[in-house]
């Protein structure tokens, strides 16, 4: 076992990583990645660790991650937005997340905000989160697979108070200005 429960969990941090990205990782991939460390040993004991909690199955040659390993291995992936915020056709209501996860589940709730996050969600509160279009089909999957959708609850609201900043991150014009010139507008007819 590694010297402290720090560095074991160091170590499967590392091997983590590596199994986010790929679906089946090959064994000589595996060993290639364990050569270029220096606590080879304590990382192959990381391995069967992972294997023994059925977060990897070991098929032959192969290495594939669980449905439970995926789970665990994306917590590791460097947190990225699916489309970077453009501006926005709004249908003017705002698309509101809201999720109250016990204490206890302190991992759920931020597999939730690293959800909410990659979907282009704006932080309104500590467990509030705003978009201005429709939540994705792929969004509402993984929540449900992960076992999450339980502790979430979404409203469609029309009006929020101070909406600005809101309207600023996703690039959303605000309507004033076609009101100003609006008088213009009807004087070419």
């Amino acid at each position: 076992m590694a010297k402290t429960s720090r560095d074991a969990h160091r170590h499967i941090r590392e091997l983590s990583k590596l199994f986010s990205d790929a679906n089946t990782v090959g064994s000589a991939m595996v060993e290639e990645f364990l050569k270029r460390k220096k606590e080879r040993k304590y990382l192959k004991q990381s391995l069967r660790r992972l294997i023994e909690r059925e977060f990897l199955v070991r098929d032959g040659e192969e290495f594939t991650p669980t449905a439970k390993g995926l789970i665990h291995f994306r917590k590791f992936q460097p947190t990225k937005r699916i489309n970077p915020p453009t501006q926005v056709q709004w249908d003017r209501k705002w698309r509101l997340v809201s999720f109250d996860v016990p204490g206890c589940y302190s991992k759920k709730r931020d597999h939730i905000r690293s959800l909410l996050n990659e979907f282009n969600f704006y932080r309104l509160q500590k467990s509030v989160w705003i978009c201005p279009s429709v939540i994705s089909k792929k969004f509402w999957n993984i929540l449900v697979k992960s076992d999450l959708d339980k502790y979430c609850k979404t409203m469609i609201v029309d009006i929020i108070e101070g909406d600005e900043d809101v309207k600023r991150y996703f690039k959303i014009v605000i309507g004033i200005l076609l009101i100003l010139f609006l008088p213009d507008l009807f004087s070419f007819f």
